[in-house]
């Protein structure tokens, strides 16, 4: 027992390297998590060699949002990025600290590919960024992405200062839709032993709705995705025989996941459901994790500033909401009672501004809907395929019921995830679970107030939030019609969200949940 303690202590001490493999829009579609649909030998070979996180979640489910908690340990709205970046206007508050900025004090060199997707990006101030079509490397740039993203982790490798550790985020844009890009991927590439996927073989996701019925058009478009996912196993395996030819493998903390889970489909991507909210958390730690393993623990994105940093031996600011996970990987109980999530909005339109709140304590689920009231509908907008496939269903089956509730939802849903993992039954109002309900909103509310200290408590603030966004939207509009149709981001205007994001003060911030 002393001997494993001190190897543990030994691997912390020494700054191990950390490859934090990072995709856009995939959720949990894989074996590890009990999805078959198509074989990922390569991410089932790092779950053999770690630990499978069941319960991970993001802060919000759109891109830059769930980015600036992962950098920062902060929600959205305590970072200021409570929507999307570039023309659409969210920014970090001036001066918050990142956890890419304290890992460079602390003498690592820090590296990605693909995007920061943040702003400013000087707040996370990478050494190295090999953007997609770079090839770095070998000076044959082009558009197979994810070979690009290889070749660019072996450049920084290769000019890694001696002695320095690192931190590296690999990512390619493989699953964010569409996901019919094969391209990525350059043709006899080597190692690829992966079939077509077969439509046929396509089953409903459990939040599309118990019975729902696919169509043909749909079949093909969620096969698209496992193809992407495909792409994205043999991206990992190619990742950690990097690691292998480097002689890194055994001082290197890897982790796996997402940013969110996954677009074009029903209750995914910019909604509070598990579809949207759960990311896959796979672990590696030679040394530290137990091979093999699984573990209920409830992580969240805001516990990764304070986990990196950690690692690298530094000690996280008090003022952070989140937890260390290294105690936990190393087999510990963990801290956090209940993941929290709270989506403001993505790109500047109708169908993606919806600010929703959401807790959970691993099982049951409470979903507050701001602006919710069961009738008013939320303009949200899957993919043309998707909302084809739903206006379909027959008669009056759960599926048709849940793509209603989720176009108008209520201002509370309650879901029972053990029994109930595609959130179809709202157990709002059931006495059954009053005692439930009543505990999941104290906690909610306490949470909003004490800890993140919210400022959409304020019905004022709130009523000011949506006239705001609305303005914004009817802005973007006439932007985009005096540009004749072109993306305003190419002549730097972006909308002015400067009054809601003030400059960073942490001193409010004392209290944990």
């Amino acid at each position: 027992m002393l001997i494993c303690l001190s190897l543990v202590v030994d691997a912390v001490a020494s700054q191990p390297n950390i490859l934090f493999i990072h995709m856009e829009d995939m959720g949990v579609q894989i074996p590890a998590y009990g999805d078959t649909t198509v074989a990922t030998p390569q991410l089932d070979r790092l779950a053999d060699e770690g630990v499978v996180f069941e319960r991970a979640q993001v802060t919000a489910a759109t891109c830059s949002s769930s980015r600036a908690s992962k950098f920062t340990g902060l929600y959205p709205h305590q970072n200021g990025i409570m929507g999307f970046i570039n023309h659409h206007g969210f920014r970090f508050r001036e001066g918050v600290p990142t956890y890419v900025q304290a890992l460079k004090q602390a003498g690592y060199q820090c590296g990605l590919t693909y995007k920061t997707g943040v702003m400013p990006e000087s707040a996370v101030p990478f050494d190295f960024i090999g953007k997609s079509n770079k090839n770095h490397l070998t000076g044959k740039d082009g558009s197979n992405v994810t070979n690009n993203a290889i070749d660019n982790f072996r450049y920084f490798l290769k000019n890694l200062k001696k002695g320095s550790p690192f931190y590296f985020q690999a990512q390619t844009p493989d699953t964010h839709a569409k996901w019919n890009k094969p391209e990525f991927i350059a043709k006899g590439s080597e190692g690829w032993p992966y079939p077509e996927v077969d439509p046929a073989s396509i089953k409903p996701f459990p939040s599309f709705g118990y019975d729902f019925v696919l169509t043909d058009k749909l079949r093909n478009l969620i096969a698209s995705y496992y193809g992407a996912i495909q792409r994205t196993d043999w991206y990992v395996g190619q990742l950690l025989d990097v690691l292998e030819e480097f002689g890194l493998a055994d001082d290197t903390l890897v982790i796996f996941s997402a940013d969110h889970g996954p677009s074009e489909l029903i209750r995914g991507k910019t909604t509070p459901y598990e579809n949207g909210l759960q990311v896959p958390f796979i672990v590696r730690w030679p040394g530290v994790v137990d091979p093999g393993t699984r573990s209920d623990a409830l992580v969240s994105f805001v516990d990764l500033s304070p986990t990196f940093q950690d690692v690298a031996g530094l000690k996280p600011p008090a003022y952070l909401p989140g937890y260390s996970l290294v105690p936990v990987f190393k087999g510990k109980p963990s801290s956090r009672m209940y993941q929290y999530s709270a989506y403001n909005a993505h790109t500047t339109g109708k169908s993606l501004y919806w600010p929703s709140r959401t807790v959970t304590d691993g099982r049951f689920k409470l979903i507050h809907n701001l602006n919710g009231d069961g009738k008013t509908p939320r303009p949200y907008k899957p993919s043309f395929i998707m909302a084809d496939a739903i206006k379909k269903q027959q008669k009056s089956s759960n599926a048709t019921a849940v793509a209603v509730r989720s176009n108008a939802p209520p201002l509370f849903e309650l879901y029972d995830l053990q029994n109930d993992p595609g959130e179809a039954h709202n157990l709002i109002g059931n006495p059954d679970f009053a005692k439930i309900e009543k505990a999941l909103r104290k906690q909610l509310m306490y949470w909003r107030k004490e800890v993140v200290l919210d400022p959409f408590c304020d019905p004022a603030y709130l009523e000011e939030f949506n006239a705001d966004y609305a303005k914004a939207i009817e802005t973007m509009a006439a932007r985009i019609k005096q540009l004749g149709g072109a993306k305003p981001s190419r002549t730097g205007w972006h909308i002015d969200w400067s009054q809601h994001t003030p400059p960073w003060n942490p001193s409010p911030y004392t209290l944990k949940d």
